[in-house]
């Protein structure tokens, strides 16, 4: 690039583009004597003043009051674990990122040191080479030679080290041993001061010595540049094989086929130039004696401004000027010529100081020059001669000029727009209104922009307005035709296409990449990119599929466009700004630059206090301590986290976009803050990712993370609520067991009312039943025996009438005592239930030859029995002692009642001749005793044959017991 730029513009007197930082941008001291970068990308610059350490944006500095034990700083290097060697006038000090340790064993000027492999060191002390990787260093000797004197030191590609031995050659380390590569007797007598190991050739070697520069190349050593060079003082190699070389007054860029010396006059210094450093984006620094340090800038572009010859920076047109060769520049200090490497003021004949002030110029058809001013009038520069086109108008600012294809010279000023005719040079105006810019689209189709819209002009006279989405209103500063497409540059609403075609308009402004919304200047090139000049910079916009083309670096120059101030002569754009003419040299391919680098300087984490209303620092975690995850109480959920990007190339360019997983799942819009804070962040485990990237969208090489949790309080632990969970099922459980208990007790309560109410109505119903009832049968009884006695002994058929009515009252009360029996609740035991069948038995049995037996074993049992219970059990019983009284024929019954395991057993046996259980299940009293033991959930078996007939009833106590209950929960829903 520097060889395209030198050869293109080599007739000009250029000023070649470096970055210059001093003590005036916070550099410790201005007298450099080393560079080195560490793993973060930050440049360490040693001074005699002390230490730098420069991340691009800023300064920080170290002396002896922070713990160098010398400001008198000589060397300096970066081992492999990214700490920092200084060698300083009082011996060699390392640095890790938090203190300084000094080496007890140099003491003495150490003024060079190398980082080899495996963090090893090598510097010279005393002439003495040493060497050190832990807390101590190690003399080493090379040539066997005690008395040996290395004089520069240095590293190949590789990483192997190179040294200079005085009087005895060059040799390197080869595992661990040294090998002379050097050692003819022309070198032995050269005092070495810088080596150089070419990385493209090989067995190619540079030495700076006190008496020029050798290079040794296929074994024979010669002197190079000794008519040129008097004395080398630093030496580089780039990254495409050039070299650059440091003097004792300024600096040289050597290629295969073209050099550029660097001084004052154009751009650089004169002061020595004591290290060149190239950086981890080939960025080339130079450290200087008594000026700080420069960034050589090969972007591509040169830059002409008063350190040239202009009287003024602010360049507001560019024309070719009458000659082939010549560059017309009008600025608001006047006119000016850049022709044969020098510029010249073009004196324009008028005592109006606003003559000079020059607006616009355009060269036409006839190689005629016209000069528009701000309040000068508007000029013709016509065979060497200027003459004055407006008749002395004051007050009008001419803001564009344009030449038809009729040849007519077209004016856009503050009081309108006019027009010059080619043959009559009469001057007319076409519309009255403030114009800006000028484009022609066709025969007889001019546009005019105006600070309030676009208007069309046919034939000279018919004015319509562009009726448009954005173009309405819009202030235009500059248009350009490309095919259909017309472009307007506003503003404020950047820029716009339109397409006469279709008509569809497009709008492109900052949101798309453009650096301002300020379009002051358009350019179409040879190769179809169209050049924009902004309030910001300047932009490229391919003409096919109108998208921005990024520049590969990011190094956007930052400088304010002026109005129409763009022109392309021989490959080289011309841009006139507010800080001279920048000249882009458009055969240039812009050199791929490294990425940026971003990492986390700190972890800040702050609590939230008692009363809530603000947060107290608890600790801040700084950079060695971010490579572990940390783990933070539940209260310490305030982080303020801070990163920066390193982008030696172009700092200002710099932005951020980072997220946080576990809180974000997409990165945030890339912008120019380097920290963030986050607040109440919830317990998990998180992990913060920060990315750099610049404007031009390359994105940083690594994404610096680093990962923390936030411990839950206890009360939000899975163990805790595991127990919360079961504490809560367990008042669940208790709260049922307690609702179920209340309502059994409630129901028994119920139950035991409802009871003690059916006793007393069973008790007062048996009394009245008996009493009542028992009085009518007594009373019927007495009446029939006196009927008896009063009718005649021979009326048989009457007597008989009247027993079978006495007969029948004592059977319904005998029936009636049964009812009676059951309705009285004192014999709602099982034990009277069985005595009273048992006396049943015996009764009916009373005075037959049948044996009548019981047996009873109740294990001290003696329960309640509800009153269907104890009913359906009587009258199966009955039933059963009735029908072998009178239907089995035997000699012996016996009656057997017995529990066992809740389990009520009642057995009736005969030993009579037995009948057929199929053919008597049709009469009533068996299928009555069938349903009798079903309502009351029994169990009966009916055995019979010819040695007898077995009646047998289970009964479940526990069913009895729950079928009684059953019975009162209906009884109350009932009621």
């Amino acid at each position: 690039m520097l060889f395209l730029l030198a050869s293109g513009l080599q007739a000009f007197s250029q000023r070649y583009n470096f970055e210059h930082y001093n003590i005036e941008d916070g550099l410790v001291q201005s007298q450099v004597t080393a560079i080195t970068q560490d793993k973060q990308r930050r440049l360490w610059i040693a001074t005699l003043g002390g230490l730098s350490c420069f991340n691009g944006n800023q300064f920080i500095n170290f002396g002896k009051t922070d713990g160098l034990n010398s400001n008198f700083i000589l060397s300096l290097a970066v081992n492999d674990q990214n700490s920092l060697f200084i060698g300083s006038g009082r011996g060699l000090s390392a640095y890790n990122g938090f203190s300084f340790y000094h080496y007890k064993e140099t003491n003495n000027w150490t003024d060079m040191l190398v980082a080899g492999t495996g963090n090893m060191v090598y510097g010279l002390s005393d002439r003495h080479l040493f060497k050190t990787n832990r807390s101590a260093t190690e003399r080493v000797n090379i040539s066997r030679d005690t008395a040996e004197m290395v004089t520069t030191l240095t590293t190949d590609q590789g990483g192997k080290i190179w040294a200079a031995v005085y009087t005895h050659g060059i040799y390197s380390l080869e595992g661990n041993k040294w090998q002379a590569k050097i050692t003819g007797a022309a070198v032995k007598n050269l005092v070495v001061t810088g080596l150089l190991i070419d990385k493209f050739v090989k067995d190619k070697i540079w030495l700076l010595t006190t008496t020029g520069i050798f290079l040794s190349e296929h074994g024979k050593l010669l002197s190079r540049y000794a008519g040129k060079i008097k004395k080398a003082t630093a030496i580089l190699q780039d990254e495409k094989g050039n070299i650059w070389l440091g003097t004792n007054k300024g600096a040289w860029y050597i290629s295969t086929d073209h050099e550029i010396y660097f001084n004052a006059k154009n751009g650089f210094t004169d002061n020595v130039v004591k290290q060149i450093f190239r950086d981890a984006e080939n960025n080339i620094w130079f450290g200087t004696d008594g000026s700080g340090i420069y960034r050589f800038n090969s972007n591509g572009y040169v830059t002409f401004d008063e350190s040239q010859g202009l009287q003024n920076n602010i360049v507001m047109s560019i024309v070719n000027g009458p000659k082939p060769d010549e560059i017309w520049l009008g600025t608001y200090d006047g006119l000016f010529s850049q022709q044969n490497n020098q510029i010249r003021r073009i004196s324009i004949p008028s005592d109006n100081e606003d003559t000079k002030r020059i607006n616009v110029l355009l060269k036409d058809s006839k190689n005629d020059i016209w000069v528009g001013t701000v309040g000068g009038g508007l000029w013709l520069y016509h065979k060497n001669r200027f003459k004055r086109i407006d008749h002395e108008s004051r007050g009008i600012a001419c803001n564009a000029i344009m030449e038809d294809r009729d040849h007519n010279i077209w004016l856009s000023t503050n009081t309108g727009c006019f027009m010059v005719d080619n043959l009559s040079k009469k001057i007319s105006r076409i519309s009255p209104r403030f114009g800006s810019s000028l484009l022609e689209i066709g025969k007889d189709s001019i546009i005019t922009g105006t600070q309030n819209g676009a208007y069309l002009v046919n034939h000279k006279k018919e004015i319509k307005r562009l009726k448009f989405r954005l173009i309405e209103g819009s202030s235009i500063l500059a248009m350009l035709k490309n095919g259909p497409d017309v472009f307007f540059g506003t503003a404020d609403n950047g820029l716009i296409i339109w397409d006469t075609v279709t008509g569809k308009v497009k709008q492109l402004s900052t949101k798309n990449g453009l650096f301002s919304d300020h379009i002051y200047s358009l350019l179409l090139d040879k190769r179809g990119t169209i050049w924009i000049g902004t309030g910001r910079g300047i932009n490229r916009l391919n003409s096919k599929d109108h998208s921005l083309i990024k520049g590969n670096d990011g190094n956007a120059l930052l400088v304010e466009c002026n109005q129409n101030a763009i022109l392309e002569k021989d490959d080289k754009i011309w841009i006139g700004t507010t800080k001279g003419a920048i000249v882009h040299y458009n055969k240039i391919s812009p050199s791929v630059a490294g990425t940026p680098y971003v990492f986390i300087n700190s972890a800040g984490v702050l609590s939230q206090n008692k009363k809530g209303d603000q947060n107290n620092l608890q600790i801040t975690y700084k950079e060695r301590e971010l490579n572990q995850e940390i783990t933070l109480p539940y209260d310490h959920n305030h982080l303020n986290i801070n990163f920066t990007g390193i982008y030696l190339t172009n700092p200002k360019a710099l932005m951020y976009t980072y997220r946080l997983i576990g809180l974000d799942t997409t990165y945030s819009k890339p912008a120019a803050n380097s920290s963030i804070n986050y607040t109440a962040l919830p317990p998990g485990k998180y992990t913060f990712q920060v990315k750099a990237l610049t404007v031009s969208g390359i994105e940083s090489g690594n994404t610096a993370a680093i990962q923390f949790q936030i411990t839950p309080p206890y009360y939000q632990t899975a163990i805790f609520k595991i127990f919360i969970l079961l504490v809560i099922l367990l008042l669940i459980i208790l709260s049922v067991y307690v609702i179920i208990n209340l309502n059994e007790r409630q129901r028994r309560l119920r139950l035991k009312i409802k009871l003690e109410e059916q006793f007393k109505i069973r008790k007062q119903t048996a009394e009245d039943f008996h009493d009542d009832l028992g009085n009518k049968l007594t009373r019927i009884s007495v009446l029939s025996e006196v009927l008896t006695s009063m009718t005649d002994q021979d009326d048989t058929e009457k007597r008989a009438i009247i027993q079978k009515i006495k007969t029948n009252v004592n059977e319904l009360y005998t029936g009636t005592k049964d009812i009676l029996w059951s309705l009285n609740p004192k014999h709602d035991t099982l034990c009277e239930l069985l005595t009273h069948i048992r006396e049943f038995g015996q009764e009916m049995f009373n005075g037959t030859p049948i044996l009548f037996e019981e047996e009873t074993s109740l294990n001290d049992t003696d329960s309640r029995l509800s009153l269907e219970m104890s009913r359906n059990i009587l009258m199966i019983f009955k039933e059963a002692i009735h029908n072998a009284l009178k239907h089995s024929k035997a000699d012996h019954v016996k009656f057997t009642a017995k529990m066992a395991h809740d389990v009520l057993d009642i057995r009736l046996d005969d030993n009579g001749t037995g009948f057929d259980v199929a053919s008597a299940g049709n009469g009533h009293g068996i299928n009555n005793m069938n349903v009798r033991a079903a309502r009351i959930n029994g169990i009966l078996n009916i055995i019979s044959n010819t040695k007898g007939t077995t009646i047998a009833l289970s009964v479940k106590f526990k069913t009895s017991k729950n079928a009684e209950s059953g019975r009162s929960k209906s009884s109350y829903h009932r009621r």
